[in-house]
């Protein structure tokens, strides 16, 4: 958060992705802060400040930050598929891979670093398998092979290294006995 009050640029991405969900699903704001209402725990901080008025703060990016409970109770009352969900919490700033009321687990500290490293190493990759096709445009099963192609790219690249440096080693798959679906 700006400490002269200015909104985030997260918040306000978040904002316009929520107008654009709403939008698509043709529901008034009125529609969206009552289904929201029902998502929040009256107990929560935000429950009392949310409104009509509220939501178009948001909306028009003029809020300064969104917690997280509240960004996941709009995915939740937005009916999100997991990709908006992710979408929305990507432009909120937030770790999808972390719950609002949880610690992150170690599997979810592996794909941050993972999700790093396929973003640093293979973006170039991604960007030619997508082509000029936006993220929503792909369905799951899509995404999950664009992915998993530059992650196999990714993989391939650190054990070319490891080779010529003399430390080669059998991949912890297949050390773990685990067998990969083809």
């Amino acid at each position: 958060m700006a400490t002269d009050g200015t909104p985030e640029l997260a918040a306000k991405r978040c904002g316009e992705a929520v107008a654009r969900l709403r939008t698509q699903r043709r529901w008034s704001r009125a529609q969206l802060v009552i289904r929201l209402y029902s998502e929040l725990s009256p107990d929560d901080p935000s429950y009392e400040s949310i409104s009509e008025t509220w939501l178009a703060r948001l909306e028009n990016g003029r809020m300064v930050k969104v917690p997280r409970p509240t960004v996941e109770a709009l995915c939740r009352a937005l009916r999100c598929t997991p990709q908006e969900r992710a979408r929305v919490l990507l432009y909120a700033d937030r770790n999808v891979l972390v719950e609002s009321d949880a610690e992150p687990t170690p599997e979810a500290e592996a794909l941050t670093y993972v999700m790093d490293r396929l973003y640093a190493e293979a973006r170039d990759l991604l960007a030619s398998l997508l082509g000029s096709c936006q993220s929503v445009a792909l369905d799951e099963l899509e995404m999950l092979e664009a992915t998993a192609a530059a992650l196999d790219a990714v993989i391939a690249r650190h054990r070319r290294r490891e080779a010529l440096c003399g430390h080669p080693r059998q991949p912890l798959a297949a050390a773990a006995g685990l067998r990969v679906a083809e």
